[in-house]
C-alpha cells in the first residue's frame, strides 16, 4: 500500500510540474510572439501595428525625457514612418523573460538605426531595458511600463 501511495504521489507531482512548466512555457512563446510582430510592424511603417503592444495605460521612462504614453509613441512613429527619406529599424534581443500569473517581466537590449537616404551610413542607437508585461482579457501580451536607458557600443 505505502509502495502504492509513493508512486501516485510522484505521477502527481510530475504531472503538476509538467502542467506548471508547459504554461510558463506557452508564456514566454505568446510574449517573444508578441514582441517579434512589434519588431516587424516598426520595420515596416505599420503604425497601428506599431504601437499595438503597448496597453492603453502604457507609461514609458527613459532618462532625461518625459513618461512615454501610447499617444505620444504613434505621434514618433507616426512622423518617422512618413518620412520617405528615412529608413528606420529596430532590432531586439530578449536576454530574459519571466512570467508568473497574468504579468512578465522581460530584459531586453534593442538597436534602433535611422539612415537618412542621402546618408552613408545609419545613426545608432543602442538601449536596454526592463518591458513589464501584462496579460489581456483576450489572451494578449501587452507592455503596461517600460524603464529604457542609452549604451554605449562596445569597441
Amino acid at each position: 500500500m505505502k509502495l502504492n501511495q509513493k508512486f501516485f504521489f510522484l505521477f502527481f507531482s510530475l504531472f503538476i510540474m509538467h502542467n506548471i512548466i508547459s504554461a510558463q512555457s506557452d508564456d514566454v512563446i505568446a510574449i517573444k510572439n508578441e514582441l517579434n510582430k512589434w519588431m516587424k510592424a516598426y520595420n515596416q511603417k505599420d503604425l497601428n501595428n506599431s504601437i499595438s503592444i503597448f496597453a492603453e495605460n502604457y507609461i514609458g521612462f527613459y532618462a532625461g525625457h518625459p513618461d512615454q504614453t501610447v499617444n505620444s509613441i504613434k505621434e514618433q512613429n507616426d512622423e518617422v514612418f512618413k518620412n520617405k527619406y528615412l529608413k528606420a529599424t529596430l532590432s531586439m534581443e530578449v536576454t530574459e523573460i519571466e512570467a508568473s500569473g497574468d504579468l512578465a517581466y522581460v530584459s531586453v537590449k534593442q538597436k534602433w538605426a535611422f539612415k537618412p537616404s542621402i546618408a552613408n551610413t545609419a545613426q545608432i542607437a543602442l538601449e536596454k531595458g526592463i518591458l513589464i508585461m501584462k496579460k489581456q482579457s483576450d489572451g494578449k501580451w501587452k507592455i503596461i511600463r517600460s524603464s529604457t536607458f542609452p549604451v554605449s557600443a562596445q569597441k
